[in-house]
Parts: C-alpha cells; structure tokens; sequence
C-alpha cells in the first residue's frame, strides 16, 4: 500500500460498547426473526489468513442490513476487526456509531468519495481489518438486480490492485492479502410467524497479495464484483424460493409460535398429558 494511504485517521473501536452493543443484538435478532441462517460454502474454497483484509459487500435489501451485517462479521469472522461506512450526517445523529468502527461518509460530493477511499485503503493495510459496505446505496428489492454498484467499491479495488501491483513490482514489502467477498442478504417467511434471516456469501476474489502481473481496471473489477454479488443473491433466491433449509448453517434460533395465549394452552396441555411440545410449525431452521 503507498504511504499515502495511512494518512487518514482509523476509526477507533470501543471493546465494552462493542460486547454490550453484541449482547443486545443478538437478543433483538432472537426477538424479531424466526432464524439466522447462512451459506458460507464459498468463503471454505479460497485460504483466506487471519493477516489478510477483507472488504464485504453486500445487497442493500432492508432496514436491518447493518444489524444483519454486525452479527455475520462477529459470528463468521470473528478474527476480523470490522469497520463500516457511514452517512456523516447519520453519524452526527447516532454518535455511539463513531466507537464501533463506522466512519463518516459524505456521499454527496468528491471530496467525500475520496476520503473513503483514504479512509478505506487505510484500514485494510491493517491485518486482520474488514470492511462491510451496500454499495447499491439505496434500498433495493434482493430479486432485483438492475441496481448498479456505486463506484467506489470498484474504484477501491482497482486502487488497492494498483498498490499492490506497484510495491511488487519495486520490491517493496507488500502488505496484507485484501480480499472482496460479496453477500447476499434477504428476510423471508417461510413457515413461521416470524420471517427467517438468510446470508449468502460469495466465492471471495483477491485484490492484493496475489502477485497479479498486469492488475485489472476500474470497470474490470466493476464487472467481476457485481457478478458475484448478482450470482450470489441469484443462488440464495434459489434456496429460498426453494425453502430449501439443507443449504443453510442455522446459527441463531429465535421467536416461534402463534399467539402466546394459545402456545401457553398448547404447553400446559403437553405438560398435563406427558407428550412432547414443539411451537414450531415445521422442521425447517428449527432449534430442535
């Protein structure tokens, strides 16, 4: 990476905010959804080490998308410190935000672009960094796929390829692997009361680190990096059309049942007859 890049300054990360801010969301997620439940057969073909950097990209389907984002980077990759992008003017409202890794973004105009690019390139020549970002920057339904990804994803990865490419070139020591790993998210209803959370990640592709001779432009990694976001929510729509829970890891159970009043009926009549009571209307994404 040039020297250029560690200018900027790397938001700092509160641990206690970080494990409260944790414990209630895991707790909010048991609340509102029926499961988590996630793919991650792709990132299991490609070596990725603890000292590479990563940037995770994803679709931009609802309201839930950073909580979504929050409990995926802790639960799958854990040994990732995680940063994220943020409206500086949303900062400004929920400050709290600033201590756990976001960092502001102006969106509207080129100064703010090229400070995330600063900001960004100076986090992933940290080891052990990553990134989560929409870059479709606006709500989008997860089956439509005509949304285009905002340009500084892609202007990231060429500059990052570039750098790399540079430094081996003048012999100079490299710093991290850095890769872009894409994630499709949606929030579906199967059986249940509650809708299910279900992420998808794609098969990561290398930006740096990977001793790449001629390293690929702005509108070629514009191309790589929309296809697999756009294969990867194409096969998680598959999966879930097809309710198909066998393609998924259940990583977090959470609200079942009808009406409470009729499940606590459901419960003590179960009890009262010695059988076995399961709130659940099926055995897809079930705890049990």
């Amino acid at each position: 990476m040039s020297a250029n890049s560690n200018v900027a300054e790397i938001p700092q990360i509160s641990r206690p905010i970080m494990g409260g801010f944790h414990w209630f969301m895991r707790r909010y997620l048991r609340r509102h959804f029926h499961s988590v439940a996630i793919n991650r057969e792709n990132l299991d073909t490609v070596d990725i080490s603890a000292r590479d950097s990563l940037v995770v990209y994803a679709n931009h389907a609802s309201w839930w998308d950073p909580l979504a984002a929050m409990f995926a980077a802790e639960l799958v990759l854990p040994q990732f410190r995680m940063y994220a992008p943020i409206d500086a003017h949303a900062l400004s409202k929920y400050r709290m935000f600033a201590k756990m890794g976001f960092f502001p973004v102006d969106q509207s105009s080129q100064r703010g672009a090229a400070d995330f690019l600063r900001t960004s390139r100076a986090i992933l020549s940290q080891p052990g960094a990553s990134i989560w970002i929409t870059p479709e920057g606006r709500f989008v339904d997860p089956r439509d796929d005509s949304a285009k990804l905002m340009p500084g994803l892609s202007h990231l990865a060429a500059k990052v390829a570039l750098a790399d490419h540079q430094a081996a070139a003048g012999q100079t020591q490299n710093g991290p692997r850095i890769w872009f790993v894409s994630g499709g998210v949606e929030y579906t209803f199967w059986e249940e009361r509650q809708p299910e959370l279900l992420i998808w990640f794609g098969k990561p592709l290398c930006a740096a680190g990977a001793g790449v001779e001629h390293p690929e432009s702005k509108q070629q990694w514009h191309l790589r990096l929309t296809e697999s976001l756009r294969s990867a929510q194409r096969e998680l729509a598959a999966a879930a059309i097809a309710r198909d829970a066998s393609r998924f890891e259940l990583v977090l159970g959470g609200s079942s049942g009808t009406f409470f009043l009729y499940d606590i009926w459901r419960k003590l009549r179960a009890r009262l007859t010695g059988t076995k009571m399961n709130v659940d209307h099926s055995d897809k994404l079930s705890r049990d």
